[in-house]
């Protein structure tokens, strides 16, 4: 009886081991040979999935960012307003131990999308989304009064997403100056600048 192979399972092991690969070598630490020992699977079913170190990054970018979103998602259905965006700029924000291999993804992700064209389109797609998310958190805010009636949100919403991410970075770079708690304090900070 031929072996049933779940390719989703299969795709999501390569991109959690180079994730962790990324983590803790960049970019340069990984090879399609490293991330098949790192998945514990074969070195020729990774070229089922993926035809180049380029395609297995964007997967795995991809993958990341829908976990993400998995739990934006829940996120927006128990919060609202500034309650959501607060918990939404901290999940995003927030580099933690479990978070550093994502952020060093996402920040590895940057650099080739600042240096080519084909990941500069997924990056416009993604940093839509997640602006897209933000500015709705803003509208429902001023539904609610939480924040003034004239706040311009798509400004606001751009500002907020630079900072979260020059947050995240930090906290990436200067892990001892952005500890976790410094971080969530940032996030707090410029939250309540908002606020009526």
């Amino acid at each position: 009886m031929p072996k049933i192979v779940d390719h989703d399972l299969q795709r999501e092991a390569f991109a959690k081991a180079a994730m962790r690969l990324i983590g803790r070598a960049g970019l340069e630490g990984v090879t399609m040979r490293a991330v098949a020992a790192e998945a514990g699977l074969s070195y020729g079913s990774l070229f089922h999935y993926f035809g180049s170190k380029d395609e297995l990054l964007l997967s795995t970018v991809r993958y990341a960012l829908g976990k993400q979103s998995d739990r934006l998602n829940d996120l927006s259905q128990r919060f609202s307003g500034l309650d959501a965006l607060e918990k939404m700029l901290c999940d995003d924000a927030l580099t933690s131990e479990s978070s550093h291999d994502v952020w060093m993804v996402w920040m590895t992700f940057q650099y080739q999308a600042a240096l080519r064209d084909s990941f500069a389109e997924v990056n416009a797609e993604l940093v839509d989304g997640w602006h897209d998310r933000i500015r709705l958190a803003l509208i429902d805010a001023q539904e609610a009064r939480e924040v003034r009636a004239d706040l311009d949100v798509d400004l606001e919403a751009s500002a907020l997403w630079a900072y979260s991410t020059g947050i995240g970075q930090l906290g990436v770079l200067h892990p001892d100056a952005f500890p976790v708690d410094r971080q969530e304090a940032l996030v707090r900070a410029c939250i309540n600048k908002l606020r009526t």
